[in-house]
């Protein structure tokens, strides 16, 4: 006698039909007979609902197609996914402007566009060299300098100091009137030094050269003898600076020849670009073009840190606004590539503890993988590019299109377990479920599709991208996972489970048994709520918070703000000729936000006449001087040591002499320079001499070889005629003037106008000189303005269009305000959670606005979908609201994987969509059921949406 099963006394005691042993081998039993209730059918018999919408049809036959041909669903899809991978990894492209994420039919944007066209490279990447040691900083300009102009394929027009050389024949034109006397005045005080430097053709002719000065000098007091004590600060820098170039690696620069006519550290700071009173010195170049800039920024980083090996003891980075899109979007790139993991992991892992097996969420998962492929196809095809918006697709889409795997498959495993065929199983879940499925995609679909259409690209991207998305994620779920569920013993497994009582449903009893208490404790939430929004939260307008913290390009970028200088943000006013541009730069200074002003009308229109003449009395007083050739090979140490000593020799004699005159601080100045001489010759004996005078070699040609162009550069200075177009360097050329000849006025504003009141007032008192003003300034007040607007623009359309597809869904006014009371609820509670962690709203996360409302109805709309087919608002007890919250948890991991990126915008979305997704399906499991059941007690019910697909043959809800 065989003693009975465990599960076949549990299906007597319940009244369920006994599996066919014939069948469980293949796991797809069918029942003997009708259950007691007659709840199911015969297993083959084709009845059909009496009460059957097209829909309901349409997915019907979908599930028996699935069914009878899982092959025909399944090797097509394969086949299709791998053709997407390949297609988006050709094609697709990565765009970090923001210049693209604003469409063009912008005035605004027009002007910014026509202002590119005509002065095409105007991104400067920008090098800053921090240190306290002006020396330092120069040496590291110089050296960075010549890297950068020796790379003609990356870099043009590159700038950090005005000299002679770079400014071309008119140079001395660009010099104030009072600096072109000095400049004479000196140039013939040093005269006889000049000429002995003209002579000298290595380091040891030099010193020769000076040493016999210094014999044939007299001691009274003649201009050969001012100028010699004259040329002691000029011969200690060369000899210091030749005794550093042994101790660094990499060319040496030459010492700086405007030492000769003055004071090193003042001569500098009138050459070099430099702020904060030397502390900081800048480098800037442009990439040849801008499809360049990643490249430049890379190349121009690798150089930085060679330059970095070479000069030790400073602080460096580089910034501009290439740099900063470029990070921005490579940290957005990585972070989005994490998050995308992580979120894929957890939410397999939600879906596994919750169901308490892997078959399922795993092949649910797969299927997910599958639409995310399809979904880079889809992308590829119809818009091309990924943007510092839309590249958080990815993890956004796995936190919600796995939702559609969770409840097909709740309610497939549900209906297994209640005792259907696998047939009969998928088709319920594909029915009743189904159309849930579909509703809560078609909204959340919609929420996306509703920004393209606002006035904003980038949003409009997003929508296209994220809403199609959905859409086909949806295809791969409803299809390929069907076919992955009728596979594998899970299913035996699930026929053979007994139905034990659940605490879920005691759990939902404390709100269910207490709606009044619930509403009231929502009211009070919702009221602290808008109290701690109203004074918290707010918008943050400032892009450099969004990005990651302590990333270098900020950090550099708010130093040179901090510094007074003019950072790296200038508006553009653009004039038609020199006059007209000279008469906007008047307008311009007068404006109480506007630091500073550049362009080159003051130079084009200035009377020169008195600057041309100096120029020619400049000319005279070196005319004549001739230089012969640079010694070019390797010095010969011990040669350059024996006339150091010498040189040593005479300084110290020379210093006794003036110490018996008691001129105290000359005699400290040639002894000094005794000390530094023997410096040099200790440190050039010392180690491999053969090296050492390669090293001395490069240096003295660097040093001689800018002493000669300097020379022939003011020689060959044209005095003929003023300064025109054509005379202009193209370095300042290409910033200033136009392809068509128009004229730049580069305005500079007097406070950081990424804050959002300085923007706001610097442009608003420009657009009173120049209404068609333009600039990065303008492009930034503009696209975060249209960018919020065009959210909160989203966040209606989406409002509106989910009210139309939920009142389409159930056909009642007050499902669409049921519908939509978890997202209202959910969202000034979410709005709560921001002002408590001090977290803002920020270009970024305002995209939150639209999404919340998309899938925050989506909760509603199941639950809503529950009510209609059994009539009672007990939800959390059965399948959906099992589904709702094992949904919600994968969807707040799609989200929340975003909280660990590093750039500050995508975690603060991370959060907020995390919190949101949160408190909408708390809102959602507690406050609805709780209305439904107050609104039951006053007799209201509710039609079911479609169909009569739950009931019974004798037309009565089935009890669960």
């Amino acid at each position: 006698m065989r003693l009975p099963r465990l599960d076949e006394v549990t299906r007597k005691a319940r009244g369920e039909p006994t599996p066919d042993p014939s069948r469980e081998g293949n796991g797809r039993a069918a029942l003997q007979s009708h259950t007691p209730s007659g709840r199911y059918p015969v297993a083959g018999s084709p009845m059909t609902p009496p009460t059957e919408s097209f829909a309901e049809g349409l997915l019907r036959r979908l599930a028996d197609a699935i069914y009878h041909r899982p092959r025909a669903f399944f090797y097509p899809q394969m086949l299709l996914a791998l053709v997407c991978l390949l297609y988006t990894v050709a094609k697709l492209e990565i765009h970090s402007s923001r210049n693209e994420l604003v469409g063009g039919d912008k005035k605004y944007h027009q002007n910014f566009l026509q202002f590119k066209k005509e002065f095409p490279g105007q991104d400067d990447l920008v090098a800053i060299v921090e240190s306290d040691d002006l020396e330092k900083n120069r040496q590291f300009v110089e050296r960075l300098g010549a890297k950068l102009e020796a790379r003609t394929n990356l870099f043009v027009d590159v700038f950090y100091k005005g000299d002679l050389k770079l400014m071309g024949p008119k140079a001395l034109l660009f010099v104030p009137e009072d600096q072109l006397v000095e400049m004479r005045k000196a140039l013939h005080d040093y005269r006889p030094f000049i000429s002995t430097f003209s002579q000298a053709t290595n380091l040891s002719s030099l010193f020769t050269l000076v040493n016999r000065q210094f014999r044939t000098t007299p001691q009274e007091a003649t201009p050969e003898t001012e100028a010699m004590i004259g040329a002691l600060p000029a011969l200690e820098r060369i000899i210091r600076h030749a005794s550093d170039s042994l101790a660094r690696p990499g060319m040496p620069p030459s010492p700086g020849i405007y030492a000769l006519f003055g004071e090193a550290e003042e001569a500098e700071k009138e050459l070099y670009i430099n702020f904060a009173n030397g502390r900081l010195y800048l480098v800037t170049a442009h990439a040849r073009s801008e499809d360049k800039n990643p490249e430049a920024v890379q190349e121009l980083r690798r150089l930085v840190q060679e330059t970095k090996r070479e000069v030790s003891g400073v602080n460096v980075g580089i910034t501009g606004e290439p740099v900063l899109e470029y990070d921005e979007m490579r940290q957005s790139e990585k972070d989005t590539m994490v998050a995308t993991i992580v979120a894929l992991v957890l939410c397999a892992v939600i879906f596994i503890y919750g169901y308490q097996e892997s078959g399922r969420p795993i092949k649910a998962t797969a299927c997910l993988v599958v639409g995310l492929i399809y979904t880079m196809g889809y992308t590829t095809l119809v818009v091309g590019h990924l943007n510092i918006l839309t590249i958080t697709f990815l993890p956004i889409l796995i936190g919600l299109a796995i939702d559609f795997g969770v409840h097909l498959v709740t309610r497939y495993e549900e209906e297994l377990r209640h005792g259907a065929t696998e047939q009969q199983a998928l088709r319920k879940a594909m029915v009743n479920t189904g159309m849930g499925i579909f509703t809560g995609c078609f909204t959340t679909a919609g929420a996306f599709f509703a920004m393209s259409l606002t006035d904003f690209k980038g949003i409009q991207e997003m929508g296209l991208i994220s809403g199609g998305g959905l859409l086909i994620c949806l295809a791969p779920m409803m299809t390929l996972l069907p076919v992955l569920l009728l596979r594998g013993r899970q299913n035996i497994l699930d026929h053979q489970l007994p139905q034990l009582p659940d605490t879920r449903s005691r759990i939902e009893k404390i709100w269910l048994e207490r709606p009044v208490t619930v509403l009231c404790i929502t009211v009070a939430l919702c009221a602290g709520a808008i109290v701690l929004g109203n004074r918290k939260v707010h918008f943050d307008y400032n892009l450099l918070n969004m990005q990651s913290k302590g990333l270098p390009a900020v950090v550099f970028e708010k130093k040179l703000i901090e510094s007074g200088s003019n950072s790296v943000l200038f508006a553009a006013v653009i004039a038609t000729d020199a006059k007209e541009a000279a008469e906007l730069e008047d307008k311009l200074a007068k404006l109480s936000t506007v630091s500073t002003n550049r362009s080159m009308s003051q130079y084009l229109s200035e009377d020169q006449t008195q600057k041309l003449k100096l120029v020619a009395e400049i000319k005279k007083e070196i005319a004549g001087i001739q230089f012969p050739p640079v010694d070019r090979r390797p010095v010969n140490v011990e040669e350059l040591s024996q006339v150091l000593y010498s040189f040593g020799g005479y300084l110290g004699t020379i210093a006794e002499e003036v110490k018996k005159r008691g001129e105290k601080d000359l005699e400290k100045q040639f002894l000094h320079m005794r000390d530094t001489a023997d410096e040099l010759r200790v440190r050039m004996l010392a180690g491999d001499r053969q090296k050492n005078g390669d090293k001395l070699a490069a240096y003295q040609f660097a040093l001689l070889d800018d002493l000669q162009d300097t020379i022939v550069a003011i020689q060959t200075q044209d005095d003929r005629e003023r300064l025109k177009i054509e005379d202009l360097p193209s370095a300042l050329r290409n910033r200033f003037i136009g392809v068509t000849g128009k004229y730049l006025i580069q305005v500079f504003p007097k406070h950081d106008v990424w804050q959002r009141e300085h923007q706001e007032t610097f442009v608003a008192e420009l657009r009173t000189i120049d209404p068609d003003v333009t600039g990065t300034p303008v492009q930034l007040l503009e696209y975060t303005t249209l960018l919020k607007d065009s959210y909160i623009e989203a966040a209606w359309y989406s409002l509106g269009a989910i009210a139309i597809l939920v009142f389409v869904h159930f056909r009642s006014f007050l499902c669409v305000i049921l519908a939509l009371l978890p997202v209202g609820v959910g969202t000034l509670w979410m709005v709560g959670f921001m002002a408590l962690a001090d977290v803002p709203f920020n270009p970024a996360n305002i995209m939150t606005l639209p999404l919340v409302v998309g899938i925050g109805v989506t909760n509603g709309i199941h639950i809503l979908n529950r009510f209609a087919e059994e009539r009672t608002p007990s939800i959390l007890a059965k399948s959906t609201g099992k589904a709702v919250i094992v949904s919600g948890l994968t969807t707040i991991a799609g989200f929340g994987s975003l909280v660990i990126a590093k750039h500050q915008g995508i975690q603060s979305l991370g959060f907020i969509m995390a919190v949101g997704t949160a408190t909408c399906m708390t809102a959602g499991l507690t406050l609805l059921p709780a209305v439904l059941r107050m609104l039951t007690r006053a007799g209201w019910t509710i039609k079911k949406p479609s169909g009569n697909n739950a009931l019974s043959p004798l037309g009565r809800e089935e009890p669960r």
